[in-house]
């Protein structure tokens, strides 16, 4: 190697180094461990396969989840069926389990959110001021299941390295990325850091900070199945570290991706049908 090429990479290499300790203020644990991202790489590009593999532009959903609480005697259990409209900022979500909440369903139209109740045959507006309120009694939100903010366009991303396998990405080797949010975007975090597979582009682990900096939540994704081309983890468990014993594990049943959809299904009517 030359003396040129070593002088580039050195400072690569401390470009890369100063990005995790300044920009992201990533903690020594794994931003140590870290290799420079080669050149040329297109971090839109990672992040933008990566949001393909986990939701593509139509999708219909079978989901499973799971809520482990100190308050609960016994973890809590809700399946439910999920489709969205990408390109139409459209989602409907209808419970399936457990017996007691059937029949309740979610509509979004852009950007409105509508939450119907089949007990009192009541339909209710959910304010944006709700958005983050919890969904269903679980760890995650109302935003984080019809996806009112979008990590594509409401955040800059910055490429800070690539793990060669930690904890964080189950050994597997991945991109590290941090998603900044852009001025005036409609989102409450601060940052997040995402490890993404860099032979799958599947997301395998996710960090959420709050405007100051403290890390209020993790998401770990295993059970990486092949479904229509893409590598899709079927187990998402979210963990607050801010609510001792507190965890949500989502199971994917089944996924289809980009397929029609009856636009009947994104209206009032549909969502008032209850079960």
């Amino acid at each position: 190697m030359t003396r040129t090429r070593i002088l580039l990479a050195a400072a690569s290499w401390v470009a890369s180094t100063l990005a995790l300790g300044v920009a992201s203020g990533a903690s020594p644990g794994w931003a140590a461990a870290l290799e420079p991202a080669l050149p040329g790489l297109s971090v839109q590009e990672i992040v933008e396969r990566a949001e393909r593999t986990m939701r593509g532009d139509r999708t219909v959903c079978d989901c499973r989840m799971t809520v482990k609480s100190p308050r609960l005697a016994r973890p809590r259990v809700v399946a439910f069926d999920s489709f969205v409209d990408g390109p139409g900022k459209r989602s409907f979500i209808r419970i399936r389990e457990p017996a007691k909440d059937a029949g309740t369903g979610f509509l979004k139209l852009h950007p409105n959110l509508w939450m119907y109740v089949p007990r009192v045959e009541r339909t209710i507006r959910v304010p944006p001021s709700m958005m983050l309120q919890s969904w269903m009694g679980s760890d995650f939100t109302n935003d984080d299941l019809v996806r009112e903010s979008s990590e594509i366009d409401d955040y800059e991303h910055v490429l800070v390295g690539v793990d060669p396998g930690s904890d964080e990405s189950g050994g597997r080797r991945s991109f590290v990325v941090e998603y900044q949010p852009r001025e005036d975007a409609p989102v409450v975090w601060g940052k997040i850091v995402a490890w993404i597979d860099v032979e799958l582009y599947t997301p395998l682990f996710q960090e959420f900070y709050d405007e100051d900096g403290a890390k209020i939540r993790q998401v770990r994704f295993a059970d990486v199945r092949e479904v229509d081309g893409r590598h899709l983890p079927h187990r998402w468990t979210l963990t607050p570290l801010d609510k001792e014993g507190h965890e949500t594990l989502l199971e994917v049943e089944s996924m289809r991706y980009d397929i029609e959809i009856d636009e009947a299904v994104f209206t009032t009517r549909n969502l008032k049908r209850g079960r």
